[in-house]
């Protein structure tokens, strides 16, 4: 029997939360790596992959935003359920084309404006209900093993997806992907409800509250905005794999082994970084680790060698598994319940714009080359960590403990 403390896992209704989240975010890397593979294998450029990332990253950015008034009026674990279910059903017609090869270009163009529209509503729902499954003293440790939940599938769905399409082929690599949402989906008549908040306005003026809401608060603010840039400047440089590995002769087998050091490093970046209990000096934590992403991410962009490649990747993402997850618990512990969907649906957006920025980083690479198209993102984040380092106190000596601040 877990004891009642401040370990999320003590709770029955986070653990089946947990179980069911595992299979979801599997799904979900599980089909992104595998959109990537048949999209070069369907047309070949650095751009296209691009434009497939940007196709799952607007309509997920516009319903981060909606789904965050969604999750605040309507019961979460209701919202879980319909978008498991659309997602098992989305990938099933998406495998059962590419399995008779009708696939184009286009079809996975509108499979990518769709998964978009799911994963965006399904991941501001996760961060708005998780929450309520925990006392707030666990909060620090539901949000540490939620963002390392995430970082798992992106160690394991990426090694699944290289291995089953080298083996077979990518339509059974959707198809797999439909069972973890499946899982996901099934995992919801076991949870309980969130509750929603009752005196319902406007949905516009639901989404301005929290975007006022963020703008009166200056720490959640400028942790808002530089999460952001990071994910926008660096983060997509993933979506480019599929180019990168082809300087070692690499093809799905590499691409899925490259993700999988990332998803490691993130992994050790999340966990090591709850661990630490810095005081005041919170904020110097985050922008280290915001340092260390950009900085490693130089080092990729020059290797030579695909294993260099794999342990410099694992390095740079600890330090981005870091930067995710110290700002979230910053944000998370500072608000209140009531406007908390709102609040986050803004905040999540970071992650779309994480996959939105390999249309950044493919437009660079097809003009001045990968290898100098992945040097610019890191240059900006440098800059402003150093900005904000020198001009902003509050996030300087930012306090673990939001009492102190």
């Amino acid at each position: 029997m877990l004891n009642k403390s401040n370990n999320a896992f003590a709770y029955k209704y986070f653990r089946v939360y947990f179980l069911g989240t595992f299979f979801g975010q599997n799904a979900y890397r599980l089909g992104v790596v595998t959109q990537s593979i048949l999209l070069w294998k369907l047309v070949g450029t650095e751009l296209s992959l691009g434009i497939g990332a940007a196709s799952l990253a607007l309509p997920m950015i516009i319903f981060n935003l909606f789904g965050g008034v969604l999750a605040d009026r309507y019961e979460s674990r209701v919202l879980l359920f319909i978008v498991s279910l659309l997602g098992m059903l989305s990938f099933i017609g998406i495998s059962l084309l590419d399995f008779f090869d009708y696939i184009e270009f286009w079809h996975v163009i509108i499979f990518s404006i769709f998964s978009g529209i799911i994963c965006g509503i399904d991941q501001v729902s996760r961060v708005a209900y998780f929450p309520s499954l925990v006392p707030k003293s666990s909060i620090k440790s539901a949000v540490t093993i939620n963002t390392a939940n995430f970082s798992i599938s992106s160690v394991i769905a990426p090694s699944l997806a290289g291995i089953i399409i080298s083996i077979f082929d990518t339509y059974i690599g959707f198809m797999v992907a439909s069972i973890g949402w499946t899982v996901m989906a099934i995992s919801t008549f076991f949870l309980p409800n969130r509750g929603v908040d009752f005196y319902q306005r406007s949905i516009l003026f639901e989404l301005t509250t929290g975007f006022k809401y963020i703008y009166s608060q200056k720490i959640i603010l400028i942790l808002s905005i530089l999460l952001f840039t990071n994910m926008l400047m660096n983060f997509g440089w993933l979506t480019t794999l599929p180019s990168y590995v082809q300087r070692f002769d690499g093809g799905a087998k590499e691409v899925g082994y490259l993700f999988s050091s990332c998803g490691i490093g993130a992994i050790t970046g999340v966990l090591l970084s709850s661990r630490f209990s810095p005081g005041k000096y919170y904020g110097h934590l985050i922008l280290f680790s915001a340092l260390l992403f950009s900085v490693m991410l130089f080092f990729v962009s020059l290797s030579e060698n695909l294993y260099l490649s794999m342990v410099l990747a694992a390095f740079a993402h600890f330090g981005n598994g870091s930067l995710f997850n110290t700002t979230t618990v910053a944000v998370q512990i500072r608000l209140p319940e009531i406007i908390r969907g709102r609040v986050m649906g803004i905040f999540i957006i970071t992650g779309s714009i994480g996959i939105i920025g390999g249309l950044w980083t493919g437009l660079w690479a097809s003009m001045i080359g990968l290898r100098l198209g992945m040097m610019i993102g890191p240059t900006v984040i440098i800059v402003l960590v150093i900005l904000i380092y020198i001009t902003q106190k509050q996030i300087r000596y930012l306090h673990e403990n939001p009492e102190c601040d």
